[in-house]
């Protein structure tokens, strides 16, 4: 991925382009924004980018919200999703402790 200043990938983003959300996202989790990143991923996969779809699932995941991460896993597909969403069904959701220790990786 070539990296953008925020404001061209915003721009970008603005076009309502599901791989250009998903970028900008990808742009803010690496600067730290992972709640800003996480609404351009949701707004990427409900718009169909399997990318923004695993990259949201990971996002939930972190934040110990294992059954809404199992869905975006197995929306975006393929037998590593499905994997995913069923080892993460098995857990069920991960109580507080989950995002505080996703906070501090």
């Amino acid at each position: 991925m070539t990296v953008h200043s925020e404001t061209a990938a915003r721009r970008a983003a603005d076009t309502k382009s599901p791989a250009a959300m998903n970028r900008l996202g990808c742009l803010l989790k690496v600067k730290g924004r992972h709640e800003e990143a996480a609404q351009w991923f949701r707004r990427s996969a409900e718009a169909g980018n399997a990318d923004a779809m695993a990259n949201l699932a990971t996002y939930l995941m972190g934040e110990g919200r294992n059954r809404e991460a199992a869905e975006w896993f197995r929306r975006a597909g393929g037998p590593l999703g499905e994997a995913f969403a069923e080892a993460l069904l098995e857990q069920g959701d991960g109580g507080p402790d989950a995002a505080e220790n996703h906070r501090a990786r």
